[in-house]
């Protein structure tokens, strides 16, 4: 007889992202800035939480490292993006980083992938994703 799972105490959802910077001040100007997302006040020297639509937000933060100095050797600056935000206009967000210097990067000579994704990198090497 096949036993029943016991109900998880785990909310399905998530809460917020981290995303690992080395210079806190410099990544909560980038997002406020550049992305034109509310950014709050640095708190305990290190964090910045970023609210977003819904429950999740970003948290930036500048001890995510081995030594909680916020040192390159843990930063993402890899392949995979470290999350993705939404856009009702790919081609407009597009052009709008463009347009702010930012960093895009281009697989087989294009942005924009597949009609509907692209990549770009943050103020400190972080690869995120826009999709519509």
């Amino acid at each position: 007889m096949e036993k029943t799972p016991a109900k998880s105490p785990f909310n399905r959802e998530v809460r917020n992202v981290f995303i690992p910077v080395k210079d806190i001040d410099r990544a909560r100007k980038w997002y406020r800035d550049v992305l034109q997302l509310p950014t709050e006040e640095v708190v305990m020297g290190h964090l910045c939480h970023i609210p977003m639509d819904g429950r999740t937000g970003i948290l930036l933060d500048q001890q995510l490292t081995p030594d909680n100095k916020g040192k390159a050797t843990s930063i993402q600056t890899g392949e995979y993006p470290l999350f993705m935000l939404s856009t009702s206009d790919i081609h407009a967000s597009l052009e709008i980083l463009r347009e702010r210097g930012v960093e895009i990067v281009e697989y087989g000579g294009s942005a924009i992938q597949n009609g509907h994704w692209f990549n770009f990198r943050d103020s400190e090497g972080n690869l995120l994703m826009v999709c519509a």
